[in-house]
């Protein structure tokens, strides 16, 4: 009588899901992690000058748009990610890389429009 009952325990556990005496369950796979896509350094670059220059007036952003058109007007510009090379005058002391320019510019630009629909 014994081998029919552990027959039916054992199946009763198999429809359930649940493993089976004696034997560990088997896990289901996990799906393969998606490999890491490009670097979003124009979202990074634009979230940073968002903060910077809603703190500025509307006198220093439009003095800060020339300013930031002039550089970006040079021969030679480019817009890479990381490598700081320009240096802006009137924003800081510091060198910024051209794709943080444009991201500027671009956040000016809608800082610019959105004053002008108020």
């Amino acid at each position: 009588m014994r081998p029919i009952r552990n027959f039916y325990h054992n199946l009763r556990r198999k429809l359930r899901g649940q493993p089976q005496s004696g034997r560990p369950a088997a896990r289901p796979k996990a799906p393969a992690p998606k490999p890491p896509g490009p670097p979003r350094v124009d979202f990074s670059y634009t979230i940073y000058w968002t903060k910077t220059a809603r703190r500025w007036d509307e006198k220093q952003r439009a003095a800060m748009a020339e300013a930031v058109m002039a550089v970006m007007a040079q021969p030679g510009f480019e817009a890479n990610d990381y490598e700081r090379r320009y240096r802006v005058a009137g924003l800081d002391d510091l060198a910024h890389a051209g794709a943080s320019l444009v991201a500027l510019r671009k956040v000016l630009a809608a800082l610019e429009s959105e004053a002008k629909e108020t």
